[in-house]
């Protein structure tokens, strides 16, 4: 077992222990103190029978459903209207709420996601790259994933973005993906189309033969769709960047571009915003800023914080990222642990 699968299993082992002890209905209990609980969700489906990047699935659609019908029992669920109401009073909260959002704009999200949601009655926030709907081409990671699937070399040495060299036939799949991800998140711009060239060359693979992105991403009717069915629109930039890494100039192009063409699209105001990969390298104080200066009122980074009155700030608000390995048991043990002390150690 992979060093990944064995931290897995030992989250989900605690977590049913913590339930079989009744610790975790104490916790739900203590837990039940106002505070705003959002989610971060990317793909649903079953990233084993994907080429593409696993760890970006979230779910299956039968475990999504179990998911949602939990929060609907233990939290008020709202929607980014909600949450700017909630932001706009500081932060004052009668009870624990949560709010489901989805990054990158996957097809899955309409296909799969939408109709849990509109059976269940629950709202969610679908944060879009502005360049992505009806666009052909691999995100940066899904094309790592999707060449190092379909290679058939026994070994891959890169030179870009950084001398590498991975015993293919040794080596899990799995690993030798997450390897190579690893190496392109250290450089400031991942998706440099010389990085995906150089990548196929070494692999001998034609990505291009294939044209995998098709369908990939949400069309425009269908972003449509989703507001139409009560969801919230949100941004994720219009070319997915790491934000900090990028100049002032290219930042506020970044902010500013994707808000116009999504309201354009869409014919409403969109003034909310989801840090692209939102981790603490890729939200500088000047991306904050610079997300305020360009009209955005609620933007969410990835801190695994819950959202607190006093402490919450309406440009950097904490998300908890839900994973595919998230049994139902291990994703209560989340939801209770993070409402009851602000994250989730699990």
């Amino acid at each position: 077992m992979s060093p990944l699968g064995r931290i897995v299993n030992k989250r989900d082992f605690l977590a049913r222990r913590l339930g079989n002890a009744g610790l975790l209905r104490l916790l739900e209990r203590v837990g039940r103190r106002p505070c705003l609980l959002v989610l971060s969700y990317h793909r649903i489906g079953d990233p084993a029978a994907s080429p593409f990047y696993g760890p970006i699935f979230s779910a299956t659609q039968d475990d999504f459903r179990a998911q949602v019908a939990l929060l609907r029992d233990r939290f008020r669920l709202i929607d980014l209207d909600d949450a700017l109401t909630i932001a706009a009073s500081g932060f004052r909260l009668d009870r624990p709420s949560a709010l489901i959002t989805f990054d990158d704009g996957y097809r899955d999200n309409v296909e799969l996601a939408l109709p849990v949601l509109t059976d269940l009655g629950a709202p969610a926030a679908f944060f879009i790259p502005s360049g992505f709907p009806e666009s052909a081409r691999l995100p940066w990671w899904d094309h790592v994933a999707y060449v190092l699937n379909r290679t058939r070399r026994p070994s891959l040495t890169l030179d870009l973005p950084e001398p590498l060299t991975i015993q293919l036939g040794q080596t899990d799949r799995t690993n030798a993906i997450a390897e190579v991800i690893g190496a392109f998140l250290r450089v400031d711009r991942a998706d440099d189309p010389l990085l995906a060239e150089h990548l196929e060359q070494r692999a001998e693979v034609d990505v291009s033969a294939d044209n995998p992105g098709q369908n990939l991403f949400v069309s425009w009717d269908q972003v449509r769709q989703l507001a139409d069915a009560g969801m919230s629109i949100g941004s994720h930039s219009h070319s997915h960047p790491n934000l900090a890494k990028l100049s002032e100039p290219e930042q506020r192009v970044e902010l500013v571009r994707t808000r116009q063409t999504l309201e354009r699209e869409l014919g409403r105001e969109v003034a909310t915003l989801a840090y692209p990969y939102g981790v603490a390298d890729a939200v500088s104080d000047a991306t904050r800023r610079l997300a305020g200066e360009a009209g955005y009122r609620l933007a969410f980074a990835l801190s695994s914080l819950v959202n607190r009155p006093g402490t919450a700030d309406p440009l950097l608000l904490g998300r908890i990222l839900v994973g595919s390995a998230d049994s139902l048991p291990l994703f209560r043990a989340r939801m209770a642990l993070a409402s009851a002390f602000g994250s989730s150690p699990l």
